[in-house]
């Protein structure tokens, strides 16, 4: 995700794996920190617990419509 998308209310999902876990989840985007180029973000998970990320730590999850 670019920095200047990340916006709270955005539904994400972890992509970096690497330095830390959690790779695969999905949450929402609850506050934003820093500059606008370079942001950091707190996301909210289902089970209720709150993690700092990078901007580029993530990605953005389209909205799937019901069928």
């Amino acid at each position: 995700m670019e920095s200047r998308e990340a916006r709270v209310g955005t539904s994400v999902g972890v992509v970096d794996g690497a330095k830390r876990t959690g790779k695969g989840r999905l949450g929402t985007i609850v506050g934003t920190y820093g500059h606008p180029d370079y942001v950091a973000v707190d996301v909210l998970f289902d089970d209720g617990s709150v993690e700092l990320y990078w901007h580029h730590e993530l990605r953005t999850m389209k909205e799937q419509t019901l069928s």
